[in-house]
């Protein structure tokens, strides 16, 4: 059988309207709509793209009917990361845990809203956890696994271990989970085992603990569970580093990578860890920031800490995830009037950004005329875009046309719809109080 480039864009759009229903036309359509329409202000004007046929009642009508089964569809975006992406380090596939806002400060009929942080300080809303693959060594494309929305009852790093447990069960893959230091919890590096390793950033000012040394035989009582204790903003309180080692940069200076293992936190010691403080200096031997960095490594002790330590970088890659789909997308601006509905609508983003990722490798780099052709492997994701409805038309979509119905009766003369009851923002202090 001849192989034809379009076939594995084809095979994955078949596999992802396979997992919408009753309404997998209209659901489906929008997400090639929300593709195509970079420059959309609401939801309901992704209907303008040429690619939807349907009206644009059929964008509120499908996100209301469509149901997602999400345990066919996250095996399906596993395994497909695990397919498309050809970056690894030392057979570790990357992935990055992160959770960002969806702002909805005027929206009281909208259930379970709270106060959130986000890059414009405290806002009212929602907010997503996401956890995603980075795809490959150049670029910015993360396959996004997993989706979820954080509830006032449950903090970020409580869902972030949900979705690391259901990436076990599906990876086949070793895998490096890369975060941010609010997640040095113990669910967390409970999560941790022989074939899922976390890199995340240490705060400053954080305790570790060396392992205890074994008691005496003369002595009474329980073997001790802590060693010497470390403070990381304090020198005096740091032992001897078990590794040491120095990188010479491009541009004339160096970093210094200094490494201690066998230590724990307080609360996990059975939990090893590595610590690693980077340093980086300029060529005249200045360091160029105040603080060093650290970092927690739960993997083996024996790692190419001069190459390894720039694996954490690789987690900024989600953030691009979240700017793009706030901004080119329509995630954020869309209101859609349940809690329900912005959580389908928000998977539908996701698929979309899926979508682009897949068409990236039959994309023509689409540049405008101030702008330099990319010399990347892979079009960015704005470029794909660009060039999304040429390879859509081309690739074909499962999607089947719409029928003609006729004019909709309307409501029964006299009609009154109930109003959407209104809720109150959640402040979780209060639900910190009631569980004490």
């Amino acid at each position: 059988m001849c192989f034809c480039i379009y076939d594995p864009l084809r095979q994955f759009r078949q596999s992802v309207y396979q997992t919408f229903y009753p309404s997998r036309d209209a659901a489906f359509e929008t997400i090639d709509a929300i593709a195509n329409s970079p420059y959309a202000r609401s939801a309901v004007e992704v209907s303008l793209s040429p690619t939807m046929e349907r009206s644009f009642s059929s964008i509120y009508k499908g996100i209301e009917r469509t149901r997602i089964d999400l345990d066919l569809l996250r095996p399906l975006l596993v395994k497909q990361a695990e397919t498309c992406g050809s970056l690894l380090f030392d057979g570790y596939a990357i992935y990055a845990l992160d959770h960002t806002p969806y702002p909805r400060k005027s929206a009281p009929t909208l259930s379970d809203r709270s106060y959130v942080h986000g890059a414009d300080g405290v806002v009212v809303g929602h907010q997503y956890s996401i956890l995603g693959r980075v795809m490959h060594d150049e670029g910015s494309w993360v396959g996004v696994v997993d989706l979820e929305r954080i509830p006032t009852t449950k903090t970020p790093c409580e869902v972030g271990t949900d979705q690391i447990e259901r990436l076990k069960e599906k990876s086949s893959l070793p895998v490096i989970i890369t975060a941010d230091s609010e997640y040095v919890t113990d669910e967390i590096l409970d999560s941790a085992d022989e074939k899922t390793h976390l890199l995340i950033r240490f705060r400053s000012n954080r305790k570790l603990f060396d392992a205890p040394v074994p008691k005496p035989k003369s002595r009474r009582g329980p073997q001790s569970k802590h060693g010497k204790k470390m403070k990381l903003n304090q020198e005096e309180t740091l032992r001897e580093p078990d590794e040491v080692v120095r990188v010479e940069e491009d541009d004339g200076g160096f970093s210094i990578i200094s490494v201690w293992k066998g230590v724990h936190v307080e609360s996990r010691p059975q939990v090893g860890l590595s610590a690693i403080r980077v340093e980086v200096y300029n060529r005249e031997g200045k360091k160029r920031y105040n603080r060093a960095m650290w970092l927690a490594w739960s993997g083996p002790e024996q790692m190419d800490w001069g190459r390894f330590w720039r694996v954490y970088f690789k987690r900024f890659l989600i953030e691009c995830v979240h700017q793009f789909t706030k901004n080119f997308l329509s995630w954020t601006r869309a209101r859609l009037g349940y809690t329900g509905r912005e959580e389908r609508w928000s998977w539908m983003v996701m698929l979309a950004y899926w979508q682009l990722l897949m068409a990236a490798p039959l994309a023509r780099d689409v540049y405008r005329p101030w702008e330099k052709p990319k010399a990347r492997k892979l079009p960015t994701p704005g470029r794909v875009q660009r060039d999304y409805q040429r390879i859509i038309i081309e690739v074909g979509s499962p999607v089947r046309s719409p029928k003609v119905r006729g004019k909709a009766i309307g409501r029964p003369e006299g009609y009154r719809p109930m109003p959407r009851p209104s809720y109150k923002v959640v402040y979780k202090g209060e639900i910190e109080v009631a569980r004490v």
